[in-house]
């Protein structure tokens, strides 16, 4: 816990310096911006997972019994020859689209396939392109190092092309359904499993839409580098040559005063990794205990040692880290010998410090170890409360008892800010390592992602890391990153992991609770609500997309014309605010018609916000959506809310409404305190 003085130096700071300037994506600006929390700021994860919990996680029918998969496409809505995958309103940015395909082994993308994205509203496409040209690196910018296509990344296509938009984009499909001759597959179908991470910012935010032909450079070159500073801090390190001995701890660098952490290098014998253990300390408090092995993601016996743009294991033999660790009186870096160090060990050392300023905006970091064995349940790698971002994952799996690799196939979920639905919800561990079926292209290692070992038959271990920085796992309130244990809750697989998340937190939440109401009772009347004529009102029981699904019981209010009204008086209001909904997307047909329309929510007479379309679900029929608000002046909103209604998606519904908004006590300004952050929550 940081001493009472801290909190009063950072406070300080925050009058001289500049808060960390562009986008939360433009993670290549600077460290600071890599490590700031923005609660205006929030990733959605849009993927091909089963809406009914089976295992059968794709966007076509397969050879399964239809009766297994009753809801097999997963496009948000049909438009005539289109099918569109990925519809949103307001500034925003996709900053990772992967996928696969084929059928237990991955294959080429059909080239008949097209890709089509529609940005601010055009009417005709900015981009239209086969669908394989985003990852085989002849279309510009989509090339080295911001794609990879199967052979690059075992089994899965990745892009990191930031596909920024003030307004709108939406993704279409043409030639992606089953039928005719698919002549990568030799039969009828087209199997695709995607994953796109997307960024939704405050309305007012300033965004440059993507162009074609657009380039960036300075991404580029920040994901080139594998070893050295990717933001080319040209720091002085401290260069040590020590000798660890079993039972023993040494210190390697240390600094006082204000400042980051931003490069740890080592070079010792790779069969030491797995038994010496990383420390460090900032502000006196624990930031990473954690073995060599797991922090830089290369065990001993690795088939290829990782080659992350933030850790892993250089050409030269040195392990890297270029993580910024702030700090506002002191940090520590030491190794200490873990119980299978049974000899001396020599180490040579290189640690780089930046004096540079910490902005209040910054988190402070920490790498969090889990091992645990399950026998089929979820299990959680990442829980807190606070505000924060997951950066980085690094994981060895394996089966637990049994000779199956089936393991792999668990879904991440992410359960932030106390929603019930996930914000992320994927496809199966290998996707969330951007390779596919079981990283069947055998080990690789890229900037942002790898498979350092791939275990051949169920029998052995899998190693794998991914890091995030423009996908960032950002959360403004709690987290609980979790994933499942095998095929589906029904077709469970033992299995145990053993991860380390990368993260960054401050220890109050950056937004809050201001009011809420169910449409169905008398909270509705006290917040003036008002559906328009003709809504039809009634009684639902059904449940939400987590696992196990939680139940509902609860009014809903559904239209098809027209537009709701109602207001939220809160005694204090500070930004970023949020609106957030429960609703029921049990109307429509998945992949044919959306189960609720786009909607603008007008605010006091003005547009201050946007909620994208969401797809159908019948057997989960409870979902959540959460809008980012420009800022409001005064102390009451007249919320309407105005539904787009269209052929593709007909029916609007609403049963709950939450406020929330920033933390408006100003008392409590400094995220590093943890001491007023734990007495504010």
């Amino acid at each position: 816990m940081l001493r009472c003085g801290s909190g009063f130096v950072l406070a300080m700071l925050i009058v001289s310096t500049a808060r960390a300037s562009g986008l939360p994506w433009e993670v290549w600006e600077s460290p600071s911006r890599f490590a700031t929390i923005d609660a205006g700021d929030i990733v959605l994860e849009r993927s091909s997972h089963c809406l009914d919990g089976c295992r059968y996680d794709r966007s076509n029918r397969g050879p399964e019994d239809p009766a297994d998969n009753p809801y097999p496409l997963r496009w948000l809505y049909r438009d005539g020859d289109e099918v569109v995958v990925f519809d949103e309103r307001g500034p925003g940015a996709i900053t990772r689209l992967w996928l696969t395909t084929g059928f237990g082994v991955s294959t080429c993308i059909d080239p008949a396939i097209r890709v089509r994205f529609y940005i601010d509203g055009t009417p005709t496409p900015a981009l239209d392109v086969a669908l394989a040209a985003l990852f085989d690196g002849s279309t510009p910018p989509f090339t080295t190092p911001l794609v990879a296509d199967r052979s690059q990344a075992s089994g899965g296509y990745s892009s990191y092309v930031p596909i920024a938009y003030a307004q709108s984009l939406r993704i279409a499909l043409v030639g992606a359904d089953n039928g005719g001759t698919n002549p990568c597959t030799g039969n009828d179908e087209r199997l695709l499993w995607f994953q796109i991470q997307h960024h939704r910012v405050t309305p007012d935010t300033a965004v440059t839409s993507f162009a074609p032909g657009q380039d960036f450079p300075a991404w580029s070159a920040f994901l080139a580098h594998a070893g050295d500073d990717p933001w080319n801090g040209m720091l002085e390190p401290q260069v040590a040559t020590s000798t660890l001995n079993p039972g023993s701890t040494i210190d390697l660098a240390s600094q006082t005063g204000l400042g980051w952490l931003r490069g740890i290098r080592l070079r010792l014998a790779r069969s030491a990794y797995a038994d010496v253990d990383l420390r460090i300390a900032l502000d006196d408090e624990v930031a990473a205990d954690v073995p060599l092995a797991d922090f830089f993601a290369t065990a001993p016996g690795t088939t290829i040692p990782a080659r992350g743009v933030l850790a892993g294991e250089g050409a030269d033999g040195w392990l890297y880290a270029w993580i910024p660790m702030p700090f506002v009186e002191s940090a520590r870096v030491a190794l200490a010998a873990g119980d299978g160090l049974d000899a001396p060990v020599e180490i040579e050392s290189a640690l780089a410090f930046d004096d540079a300023p910490v902005d209040a905006t910054v988190g402070r970091y920490a790498a969090t170890l889990v091992d645990t064995c399950v026998s089929g349940r979820s299990f959680d790698i990442y829980a807190q409360r606070g505000a924060g971002k997951v950066v980085g994952i690094s994981a060895r799996y394996r089966a637990n008892g049994v000779v199956d690799r089936g393991y792999l196939e668990g879904d991440e979920r992410a359960y932030a800010d106390d929603m019930t639905a996930p914000l992320w919800y994927g496809t199966g561990i290998e996707d969330f390592h951007d390779g596919g079926f079981y990283f069947d292209g055998g080990a690789y290692a890229l900037a942002l992602s790898g498979a350092t070992e791939v275990d051949p038959d169920g029998s052995d271990v899998t190693a794998a890391y991914r890091w995030m920085p423009s996908d960032a796992l950002v959360f403004s309130s709690a987290l609980r990153f979790g994933i499942e244990a095998g095929y589906s809750p029904i077709a469970p697989v033992p299995m145990c992991a053993r991860t380390v998340v990368h993260a960054y937190m401050q220890a109050r939440a950056a937004v809050v609770s201001y009011d809420r109401f169910e449409v169905g009772d008398a909270s509705a009347t006290a917040h003036g609500y008002a559906p328009p004529a003709g809504a039809n009102c009634g009684p639902l029981s059904a449940t939400f997309e987590d696992e196990p699904p939680t139940s509902r019981s609860a009014t809903v209010c559904r239209w098809s014309s027209g537009s709701s009204r109602f207001s939220f008086r809160p005694i204090a209001l500070a930004p970023p605010l949020r609106l957030r909904r429960i609703f029921d997307a049990g109307e429509g047909m998945p992949g044919e018609v959306a189960g609720t329309p786009a909607a603008d929510v007008i605010v006091n007479g003005v547009v201050a916000g946007h909620f994208p379309p969401a797809i159908a679900n019948p057997a989960r029929r409870w979902q959540q959506q959460e809008a980012l608000l420009d800022a409001i002046a005064g102390d009451t909103l007249d919320i309407e809310i105005v539904p787009e209604f269209s052929a593709t998606a007909s029916s609007f519904s609403e049963s709950a409404w939450e406020l929330r908004g920033g933390w408006v006590d100003p008392i409590f300004v400094d995220g590093f305190d943890s001491a007023a952050g734990n007495a504010a929550n």
